[in-house]
């Protein structure tokens, strides 16, 4: 899959998948070899450690999509060259179990193969998630 059109056109059917919440529809872009690391200190928090296989990172998907809905989704930028992307985006992030949204700018950089998402690494302000996940223990 080396046509940049097919790559954007993956990239966004894949993350309008997870804009609504649908975890089967998201799966199906990611290889069964997948990996998935929300980049940041892995020995520090245990969601920043990498997942291998589409087993792993369906769970984490899921927790995802249970825990954070997105809204205001919007494009950036994206930049394919070969099998590879960077992807940059911003939304609106709603913590569920608090309500509490804060406004978030991350940039995925992610390699295809065979049409599929072969892995994927996540920038985002961690930080940022640390907080409005905090909100829950007050």
């Amino acid at each position: 899959m080396a046509e940049r059109s097919d790559i954007k056109d993956l990239i966004e059917k894949a993350y309008a998948a997870r804009v609504k919440g649908d975890l089967d529809a998201l799966m199906d872009y990611f290889h069964p070899d997948c990996r998935f690391q929300l980049m940041g200190a892995a020995e520090r928090e245990a969601i920043c450690r990498p997942l291998e296989g589409c087993v792993a990172v369906r769970g984490q998907m899921a927790e995802f999509i249970g825990a954070f809905t997105f809204s205001n989704f919007e494009t950036l930028d994206v930049v394919v060259e070969g099998d590879r992307a960077a992807y940059h985006w911003r939304a609106d992030v709603t913590f569920v179990p608090t309500g509490r949204t804060e406004t978030f700018q991350t940039l995925d950089l992610l390699s295809f193969e065979d049409g599929k998402v072969r892995s994927l690494a996540q920038f985002t302000d961690t930080a940022g998630v640390a907080r409005l996940t905090a909100a829950a223990a007050n």
